[in-house]
């Protein structure tokens, strides 16, 4: 299999594009995978051809809708000459700011992934005609650039998300719910990467580039999987090593803390307290 990254770096300020792409039978193989840092909302104009998205494989045709998260590999194979699609791709932070739990719910069908989930969204499901006129909507906007654009974009892009949501509303579950293990094991690399550093620099963006996920999808997956935020994982993380120190050696606290990738002996004491409901003398 040959699996590499999309080398498509969006714009910092409005992270978004939307392209009508002509996918040439030559283009690509079966065998073939990417993965982006965006997501992608995919509508299919002309042509047929087949999208391979992990295991799994959907043939579409004009009409169908396929999206993708931002770390699902995928590729395509195209039947016959040539495929013609309209590609949405966008930045998480476009609809979601950190900690929002509500704006959050947009990215559901993206994060959230049941048993039943499928990639695809046929033509003759109700919302998949709406999604690609909005689609063409938003394809008009991007292409006039009148003033204001970018709000009327996110608000179709809203709009589109909000009709994911119902649509997958049986299956935007908690990640892999039908297999709690499956999502512990996906967050495995940047275990190992927080195991390998919490004694010094951790943070967010370097943890969820382990597993291939924005930052904002990253910390919505890693609360849902651990049922603890991402900081507090890191800060359990480090008092457990200090409580280790402090049973086995004779160091001071502030040695302690520092060893242990607190910043000084206040900010040690107060989040072991928060923690564990006693001071670090105590716990000694």
């Amino acid at each position: 299999m040959n699996v590499h990254q999309d080398g498509l770096i969006l714009d910092r300020v409005f992270p978004f594009q939307i392209n009508a792409v002509t996918l040439a039978a030559g283009d690509n193989a079966d065998d073939a995978f990417h993965w982006h840092s965006f997501l992608e909302i995919t509508c299919i104009l002309e042509g047929a051809g087949c999208y391979y998205v992990s295991d799994r494989a959907y043939e579409v045709s004009p009409g169908d809708i396929i999206i993708f998260n931002n770390a699902e590999l995928h590729g395509w194979q195209v039947f016959q000459n040539e495929m013609r699609v309209l590609a949405m791709v966008f930045s998480d932070s476009i609809v979601a700011g950190y900690g929002d739990r509500m704006d959050m719910e947009y990215l559901r069908p993206f994060i959230g992934r049941g048993r039943n989930f499928r990639n695809r969204i046929g033509k003759g499901e109700s919302c998949a005609p709406r999604i690609a006129a909005i689609m063409q909507e938003i394809m008009g906007e991007w292409q006039r650039r009148e003033d204001g654009y970018p709000l009327m974009i996110k608000a179709d892009i809203l709009r589109i998300l909000t009709m994911l949501v119902r649509h997958y509303h049986d299956d935007a579950r908690a990640p892999e719910r039908g297999d709690p293990g499956k999502a512990l094991r996906r967050l495995q690399p940047a275990f190992e990467y927080i195991d390998a550093n919490y004694c010094g620099r951790v943070t967010l963006k370097q943890a969820a580039d382990q597993v291939f996920m924005s930052p904002n999808y990253f910390s919505h997956y890693f609360h849902d999987a651990t049922h603890v935020s991402f900081s507090d994982y890191v800060t359990l993380r480090r008092i457990r090593k200090a409580r280790e120190l402090m049973e086995t050696t004779g160091k001071s606290i502030y040695e302690i803390a520092i060893e242990c990738g607190f910043p000084n002996s206040s900010n040690f004491y107060r989040l072991y307290k928060k923690h564990t409901g006693e001071s670090p003398r105590q716990g000694r």
